[in-house]
């Protein structure tokens, strides 16, 4: 039988310890951080130490690579969508400069192919069928807002990115969707 310890009423101004006080364990527990954050964290340092790189990673370059001749205006156009078009091609070209101003920093090059992959996921798995589905343009729309755009603006702002240099909106977010429409990753039609 183990040692036992009985307690009454006890009071103490100090810790009441059974065992030996000198061992003493303290267990601290580091919140995981998710792929993203640790990119994020990884960027703020390469920015800051001005690390940049040549050329694409190839995660980011399949995204690059024009698929079809097929542009983005026809591809709205496919789709009945040409009420789209002025905003697309403002959309698609905002986020083209976010890309390109930093393509010379790994991070940010892993951060946006991360980014595309989920929206090209998205699109294909719960847009484009609603599409082929004639769902109206409200619906698309509506659904676009609620299963890519607004999703991905509050991963970004949940995982406590404060310094978030490619400063990520819903704007960039939903440029990245023409954008991928451009190079033909994404069919409206």
């Amino acid at each position: 039988m183990g040692d036992e310890f009985k307690l009454n009423d006890v009071k103490a101004d100090g810790d009441i310890v059974f065992g030996n006080k000198e061992t003493t364990e303290i267990h601290y527990h580091q919140q995981n951080k998710s792929r993203l954050s640790i990119l994020f964290e990884k960027l703020n340092s390469e920015f800051e130490n001005n690390e940049e790189i040549t050329g694409l990673i190839d995660d980011l370059n399949r995204y690059t690579i024009q698929r079809d001749v097929i542009g983005l205006e026809q591809k709205l156009e496919d789709g009945n969508r040409t009420d789209l078009i002025d905003d697309a091609l403002w959309l698609k070209e905002e986020y083209y400069k976010k890309l390109t101003k930093f393509q010379l920093y790994q991070s940010a090059q892993k951060i946006q192919a991360h980014l595309l992959a989920t929206i090209l996921e998205k699109f294909r798995n719960k847009i484009r069928p609603l599409i082929q589905a004639n769902a109206s343009d409200i619906e698309v729309t509506c659904s676009i807002s609620d299963e890519i755009i607004n999703p991905l603006v509050t991963l970004i702002e949940q995982e406590g990115i404060e310094d978030n240099i490619l400063g990520f909106s819903a704007t960039d977010i939903e440029g990245m969707i023409y954008y991928l429409t451009g190079r033909c990753h994404i069919k409206w039609s």
